[in-house]
């Protein structure tokens, strides 16, 4: 497997200062997830369907050795961050696991987001208490308040909260 792209070094950079995570929209490219997780990163990958690559990548790292069990963890989940961003605390309990309300999130991100996904978005980061990051799909300008942050690499992560 070669050199993970620009955008992805990017955004794992980012993302490198929080310890618990939440990715939002995993997709079928668990690879920033994964990343943050080889990190010693505690990733919760959501998506409203969730593919068999975050699933894969999600039990390849339940399956890690005991002496490798601290170093990180990445969970999937099925969720839509539309309803999280709305439910009550219970519901999002269910949904992501007692570290929801235990110990809590550091950060909300995604890549690639959607226009339509970033208000719900920042406002379960908001809920969360969390900061939030994002990639666009590049043609797009967000739709949220923001700070933009360039990298060497020519990708722009947008900072929300």
């Amino acid at each position: 497997m070669g050199q993970p792209p620009p955008s992805e070094r990017a955004l794992v950079a980012a993302l490198d200062p929080y310890a618990r995570l939440i990715e939002i929209g995993v997709g079928r490219r668990p690879d920033v997830a994964r990343a943050l997780a080889e990190r010693g990163r505690e990733v919760v990958a959501i998506d409203v369907e969730m593919s068999e690559a975050a699933r894969d990548a999600a039990a390849r790292d339940a399956a890690k050795s005991p002496e490798a069990a601290g170093e990180g963890s990445l969970r999937a989940v099925t969720a839509d961050v539309t309803a999280l961003a709305t439910d009550d605390e219970r519901a999002i309990r269910n949904a992501l696991g007692p570290s929801a309300s235990e110990s809590g999130f550091d950060a909300v991100y995604a890549r690639n987001l959607p226009a339509e996904l970033q208000r719900p978005t920042v406002a379960l980061a908001e809920r969360l208490d969390a900061a939030c990051l994002f990639t666009t799909l590049g043609f797009e300008e967000p739709v949220v308040d923001v700070r933009r942050r360039a990298t060497e690499s020519g990708t722009v992560v947008y900072v929300a909260r």
